[in-house]
């Protein structure tokens, strides 16, 4: 039995607290009241600090833009070895048997280097560091079949397409992140968020 909790007679700090510990599965509607009491006393008194990363709450754009710098150097490194290997040449007009087998490479990469936290936690390495997850829009972990699948595997395959498809994943996709609700393209294509979850 579920018991009704004022949260409106809460002292700001006393959100925070619970915005932290309250189970976001179990109690969607309860966690979506807190945020929406925080954001409201934050307004009302500006001399709050409006900073303060709220467990929840979307992730901002600069944490994101730090995830992608820890994952891209991850990447970076895993793939030189290679690149090295095939010859720069061969990489600047690759064959279509290299194309599927760079995009093989880049499907085991992601899986090797992510795949565990993904799964368990919604993260990759730079979301960890970041303390971020994937959600999905009712603030539930997204499973890694919505993470990979629906979010990454688009925009691996479209960055295989020459021009159009080259802009499309490495510009207009992260160019989304600057709409009102700070959601990348391939975040509407998969129904998913970005938010800070606890440390």
């Amino acid at each position: 039995m579920n018991t009704q909790i004022d949260f409106t007679s809460y002292t700001l700090d006393e959100l925070y607290s619970s915005a932290k510990v309250i189970d976001r599965e179990r109690f969607p509607e309860r966690a979506k009241e807190i945020d929406e009491l925080i954001k409201t006393r934050e307004a009302q008194d500006p001399t709050q600090n409006t900073d303060s990363k709220i467990v929840g709450e979307q992730a901002s754009r600069g944490d994101r833009l730090v995830a992608a710098i820890i994952d891209g150097l991850i990447g970076i490194a895993f793939t030189i070895p290679l690149m090295m290997y095939i010859g720069f040449d061969s990489l600047m007009q690759p064959t279509l048997g290299l194309s599927l087998f760079l995009l093989g490479y880049g499907v085991l990469s992601v899986l090797v280097l992510h795949g565990y936290l993904m799964y368990h936690s919604g993260q990759t390495i730079g979301k960890y560091c970041m303390s971020i997850r994937i959600e999905n829009i009712d603030g539930t972990k997204a499973s890694f079949t919505t993470i990979y699948f629906k979010r990454m595997l688009p925009m691996q395959l479209l960055s295989l397409v020459p021009s159009v498809g080259q802009v499309i994943a490495g510009v207009v996709n992260p160019a989304f992140i600057f709409a009102k609700d700070k959601r990348c393209l391939h975040d509407h294509i998969a129904g998913t968020k970005v938010s800070y979850i606890e440390k």
